[in-house]
């Protein structure tokens, strides 16, 4: 199985973790793993390896920056609440303070940066995404990507039942006869400013999950729920996933400490998950 990672990130947050988990993916993922990380002109930042490519997001995907242009000075399309004149309206009753779960423009740099690698990564079985603020641990086998990235399913990720999925990590199957739909129609949701309508948030999570229930429902697409779906307990279902073999996801306030926190592991019913606590890596984790 040939895979391709990408992730990108803030600028200015090179150094403080993006960097530590692309040298790891470089470092433990299988050998013939190639990665490729999007910037917005950090050139800074770029540095040599025979697997490793950079892509400016910005130069590569036009219709981001119009999206981005179009909507920056509109607070609501950001998560805030100032509505302005003819400008973006939320679904629903306003609330009383703002939300990222609601910043269209911030997120759509997540989405323009998929659909550029799965339109641009000929003679790949799965393109995955993996955040920046993501560190593998110690060394993954060919067969561990291949058991969690299937071939009859068009995605892979992290359900989390009613809520938005966990999409630190997403396989999307290059393979798939529907996957190209899924890209034209995944940025035909900025392009046309459809993402506005969808009634359950505005993040990349909202729009890829909106899609795939409705991939699933009309095309009777399968995908691989590696979360909840898959008898996975927790919120923070990334480490107590199979992903927890190998990986961290360093959450929100997690960045400060460059790990996740023991009191975030639940107990599993899982043979293969029960004594994820057990390995080093988390054992040293205070």
């Amino acid at each position: 199985m040939k895979i391709k990672v990408i992730t990108s990130y803030k600028p200015g947050t090179w150094n403080q973790f993006a960097k530590r988990a692309v040298e790891s993916v470089l470092e433990h993922w299988p050998e013939d793993t190639s990665v490729t990380v999007y910037h917005e002109t950090q050139t800074q930042d770029l540095f040599e390896h025979p697997r490793l490519d950079w892509v400016d997001i910005h130069e590569a995907q036009p219709e981001l920056v119009k999206f981005k242009n179009k909507y920056r000075d509109d607070p609501v399309a950001n998560g805030e609440i100032n509505e302005i004149p003819n400008g973006v309206r939320r679904p629903g009753p306003m609330p009383s303070k703002g939300s990222f779960q609601w910043n269209a423009v911030r997120f759509a740099n997540k989405v323009f940066c998929v659909t550029h690698s799965l339109k641009n990564s000929p003679g790949y079985d799965y393109v995955v995404w993996l955040d920046a603020d993501t560190y593998s641990f110690r060394p993954m086998p060919s067969s561990f990507l291949e058991k969690l990235l299937p071939g009859e399913s068009m995605l892979t990720y992290l359900g989390r039942g009613d809520e938005d999925p966990e999409c630190g990590f997403v396989g999307y199957n290059l393979k798939h006869t529907d996957i190209q739909k899924l890209i034209d129609e995944w940025e035909d949701l900025y392009i046309n400013d459809k993402i506005f309508k969808i009634t359950s948030g505005w993040t990349d999570c909202s729009s890829l999950i909106h899609l795939s229930r409705e991939y699933q429902k009309h095309k009777s697409v399968k995908v691989h729920d590696i979360g909840h779906a898959s008898g996975v307990k927790g919120h923070h279902v990334f480490i107590n996933s199979l992903l927890g073999l190998y990986m961290d996801h360093f959450k929100g306030k997690r960045k400060q400490s460059g790990t996740s926190w023991k009191k975030d592991f639940w107990q599993q019913s899982h043979e293969e998950t029960k004594k994820i606590v057990e390995l080093d890596y988390w054992k040293s984790i205070e």
